[in-house]
């Protein structure tokens, strides 16, 4: 045990960022390893990994595939099934093994990686891991945009660096490639800003070069990705989805009292069970200098519009409050944790200690006792559609649509798309995600359906002669106020050329009529 102290500080003396990359991977994999496993954690990572097949396949995001998520989340998911294997285990192994201990790694950086460095590292993986799995372990846009944006908060960690426009333009860079994984990123800029501002007092000429330098960093990244788009003649569906399709939805009107329950439902159990680290963010700001205050909690600040943008409130959206709680809090633990150990530090260390166990306990219950609870990645129908459509006669080579919740039929059945909407978006058929007045049919928001994208939906199915068309609206609740025969032109095109396979519970599969010669030519 000597032996493997001595060889771990020497270690750490020649090469801190290796020795706590190592010691973060370690943590990384005893607190979220156990579900790496687990298919899918969360609905998204469904519809990511059915974004990244159709990408790898040669379709052009937005054109051929249609999401409002940004370009790297797919390139993500993409990559990392060509290093690691086809399927979700190569995603969270990437996310275990290296997004998340190089994400601790940019918190301990803002310390340098001294004591500070390693308490904010450890205490992001420990808390980052303590909640629902479904939406902190899931490898969602929010824990890979967190990637990027720590480390440009690293970038700028004193007032000397704040000052240089080099470490600025790194500082805008990161953040421009975080957008490139969520837009939300953007929120963090104010507080880079106010922190070079606040640097370069008595040294206004610094100004002229430094902030230019911050926004062009930012820019550059996302002006590549436009470029890119562009070229290919695919700028205009790309600024839709990403950025207009984005505030559109994030307009849509709620109810003020679904809002309330949203944050009673899901913001307050979070606040419940990170409560140490708001106090003890609160209770140890006078041990950061005035620069790491001013972006500690301006990056805590300017996370909250994410957190709360649309009132949504879905629990993922929090990922990245850790990060600034995490270096808020560091000092004041790092103070505490001298041996032989206080009162407080064992109370602190027991709380950490306590969240971790408490939550993987119950996720492992949620995910591993083969219960099936009511969640919607839970639900059997899924894999039962997926095997009835494998031992049909057209499967080989075919082609799929849903009407409902798509990706989670259409990724255990591994079929190619027959049209670019994975699943009938809100401006098909008028659901918009995460609002219950429109989701029951109290409310309609029939006002954003676009006709011009129902004919693309209608060009893509008749061009491509979609094998399957299911239709899953009846079995869930989300979808019940939507039902296919709500909409006459694709009632019209089912009665002209489908015919109906199998009903499985509610879900109802219809085939391309005459499919079975169609299938046996190709071969």
């Amino acid at each position: 045990m000597t032996w493997v102290r001595d060889r771990a500080a020497g270690l750490y003396r020649r090469w801190p960022g290796l020795a706590l990359f190592l010691l973060f991977l370690a943590t990384s994999l005893v607190t979220r390893g156990f579900l790496v496993g687990v298919d899918i954690l969360d609905v998204d990572e469904a519809m990511h990994i059915v974004g990244s097949w159709e990408l790898l396949r040669g379709r052009h995001l937005y054109i051929g595939f249609v999401d409002n998520k940004p370009p790297l989340l797919y390139v993500y998911y993409a990559v990392a099934q060509l290093l690691l294997g086809r399927g979700m285990l190569a995603i969270h192994l990437l996310t275990v093994l290296v997004t998340v201990p190089l994400t601790a790694l940019g918190v301990s950086a803002f310390f340098a990686h001294d004591r500070r460095g390693v308490v904010a590292g450890m205490t992001f993986l420990v808390f980052g891991a303590a909640y629902l799995a479904h939406d902190m372990h899931a490898a969602n846009c929010e824990i890979l945009m967190l990637l990027p944006a720590t480390w440009a908060v690293a970038a700028v960690r004193d007032e000397e660096r704040s000052r240089h426009p080099g470490w600025l333009f790194c500082a805008g860079g990161l953040l421009g490639i975080a957008m490139l994984f969520k837009q939300q990123a953007l929120a963090w800029a104010p507080a880079l800003v106010l922190a070079a501002l606040l640097a370069s007092r008595g040294v206004r000429r610094k100004l002229l070069w430094s902030l230019p330098a911050f926004v062009a960093g930012l820019a550059i990244p996302l002006l590549v990705t436009w470029a890119f788009f562009a070229a290919r003649g695919d700028s205009q569906a790309f600024l839709y989805w990403t950025v207009f399709y984005n505030f559109g939805y994030a307009q849509q009107p709620m109810e003020r009292s679904e809002a309330l329950v949203r944050i009673a439902k899901y913001f307050l159990p979070f606040v419940a069970a990170t409560i140490g680290l708001w106090i003890m963010v609160v209770r140890g700001r006078s041990l950061l200098s005035r620069h790491q205050r001013v972006l500690v909690f301006g990056v805590l600040v300017c996370t909250f519009p994410i957190v709360l943008i649309g009132f949504r409130m879905y629990p993922h959206y929090f990922v990245p409050l850790y990060t600034p709680l995490a270096l808020g809090a560091a000092p004041l633990v790092a103070g505490l944790c001298v041996f032989p150990l206080g009162r407080w530090a064992k109370l602190v260390l027991a709380y950490g200690l306590a969240s971790l166990v408490c939550f993987s306990v119950a996720n492992g219950i949620l995910y591993l006792s083969g219960h099936q609870f009511p969640w919607e990645e839970h639900n059997p129908e899924y894999r039962k559609v997926a095997d009835v459509l494998r031992a049909d006669a057209c499967f080989e080579g075919g082609s799929i649509f849903t009407w409902g919740p798509g990706p989670m039929f259409t990724y255990p059945a591994d079929l190619p798309l027959a049209s670019r909407f994975a699943l009938p978006y809100s401006t098909i058929c008028g659901y918009v995600p995460g609002n219950w007045a429109v989701r029951s049919g109290r409310v309609k928001a029939t006002d954003v359906i676009r006709q011009d994208h129902w004919n693309q939906l209608m060009g893509d199915l008749e061009r491509n002669r979609a094998t399957y068309i299911l239709d899953g609206a009846r079995a869930f609740r989300n979808w019940k106020a939507f039902p296919i025969e709500n909409y006459p032109r694709m009632v019209e095109f089912l009665d002209a050329h489908y015919e109906l396979l199998t009903t499985l519970g509610a879900v109802r599969i219809f085939r391309w009529r005459g499919c079975e010669g169609r299938a046996q030519s190709k071969r």
